[in-house]
């Protein structure tokens, strides 16, 4: 058997999606066990996501979809764009969301066809010059490409289909009018692989099962992996002061931390916190985090704001040592999403800082604040802005409640650990005990093509 060369087919907006990060975290695990792992981009690049070392390509620019059909000369055009800091694009991006609506629905479009041909043909150079023998795509529709190149049996490997996000992708091939060509090409990508699909928790494989007719003995459940602070020193107080100056460090602080996207809930938020208000309660509330699909949204959450009289502290990104801060220091966080989530990665950073957490009970974040009998957080009626402001009022009220789920946190937060999501992994793919010979190139690689 070769030794194991892993290769991440990256797909991202640019933001700083949970899956994305997830499969970056998972990346750098395998490049400190010493395999050889490599990044292809798709779409945007992160590259502040990946260790050094850590070979890094770009397979294909997102303005090769903004035609309906595929446009190489597009794709080349882009590389123009390359050459503006990355903060710039995000920002371009955020204000014009049509054009991140526009490229994802035609990509989505050619992956119901089978894959785009020149696609296919450069992922397979890719595969071939590198020795890849692993390919691990973000999500589970970037897995046509990967089956056709298999198919054409120039070049051995096998790829592992994971699903963390795909009723995103559903909702652009509903618009295109080709649902059931999607369904039907992530049931091929699922029966080319030789392991069952990872699924990111146990509701998301039930729901994928119910609402595209999925296969759930073809799934197993791996949870995404979050760095514990370990013995990390809690930040000081201070680290607030440049871009959140009005905290008080004697008034409670409550925040949502996440994409300020429609289906976050940020608004429902925003009710509850009004209610809680009105008790006469004192707390701070505060709001961070990117965006998938530009600031609409969080301008409407702003106006909500303003009208409900109701003090915020804003913020679009932040400093890890910021975000932190926001773990540590919060009376607890509320994620109170909308969506079926699919997992709740935030909900689990959370209590590896000690803190809890306030989530709907509806979809796969329920799994992240439970491990056996030891509960983090509280759960509110999903949709339901009463509740959600009465289990607030609770946890603002209530010290030994407080007490007794925070004792709680950090012991779950360590069940989704980034190593434990490896150990599964690798498990997974039968190849748990491989041990690197001497002058693996898994480190020590430098940055390439971006």
């Amino acid at each position: 058997m070769p030794e194991p060369v892993f290769a991440f087919l990256a797909f991202t907006s640019g933001s700083y999606e949970g899956a994305i990060i997830r499969d970056m975290r998972l990346a750098n695990a395998l490049h400190r066990r010493k395999f050889k792992v490599l990044i292809y981009w798709m779409m945007e690049t992160n590259s502040e996501l990946v260790d050094p070392g850590i070979e890094q390509h770009v397979l294909v620019r997102g303005l090769r979809f903004y035609s309906r059909k595929p446009s190489p000369l597009l794709d080349q055009t882009a590389r123009i764009f390359n050459i503006t800091p990355l903060a710039r694009r995000r920002r371009f991006m955020q204000e014009h969301p049509g054009v991140v609506a526009r490229g994802l629905e035609n990509f989505v479009r050619s992956m119901c066809d089978g894959g785009d041909p020149g696609l296919i043909q450069r992922l397979e150079n890719f595969l071939i010059r590198d020795h890849v023998t692993h390919l691990l795509p973000t999500f589970a529709m970037c897995c046509p490409l990967a089956l056709a190149v298999k198919e054409r049996k120039k070049h051995e490997f096998e790829y592992l289909p994971t699903f963390q996000g795909e009723e995103i992708f559903a909702n652009y091939a509903e618009m295109a009018g080709r649902l059931e060509d999607y369904f039907a090409q992530l049931r091929r990508v699922m029966a080319g692989s030789p392991w069952p699909s990872v699924v990111v928790s146990d509701d998301y494989a039930a729901r994928l099962q119910q609402e595209m007719n999925l296969d759930r003995s073809r799934m197993t459940t791996i949870y995404p992996g979050i760095e514990l602070p370990g013995d990390r020193a809690k930040p000081p107080f201070s680290v607030f002061a440049e871009k959140l100056p009005g905290l008080d460090p004697t008034i409670p602080i409550v925040t949502y931390f996440g994409r300020q996207d429609t289906e976050k809930g940020i608004d429902l938020l925003l009710y509850a916190a009004r209610l809680v208000r009105e008790t006469g309660l004192k707390f701070q509330l505060v709001i961070c985090g990117g965006s998938s699909f530009g600031w609409g949204y969080q301008d409407a959450c702003k106006q909500i704001a303003h009208h409900l009289r109701l003090p915020i502290h804003w913020k679009r990104r932040i400093s890890d040592e910021m975000r932190a801060g926001l773990y540590a220091y919060s009376r607890f966080i509320v994620y109170p999403s909308i969506h079926r989530e699919p997992f709740g990665m935030v909900a689990a950073e959370t209590m590896s800082w000690g803190t809890p957490v306030i989530i709907p009970d509806h979809g796969g974040v329920t799994e992240a604040i439970r491990a056996g009998d030891c509960v983090g957080g509280l759960m509110f009626k999903v949709w339901d802005t009463r509740d959600l402001a009465e289990q607030m009022i609770r946890l603002l009220k209530d010290d030994a409640l407080h007490a007794s789920l925070s004792a709680n946190t950090r012991k779950i937060a360590a069940t989704f650990s980034v190593e434990a999501m490896t150990d599964r992994v690798l498990a997974h793919m039968g190849i748990s005990t491989f041990s690197p010979s001497p002058g693996n190139p898994g480190e020590g690689r430098g940055e390439g093509g971006i």
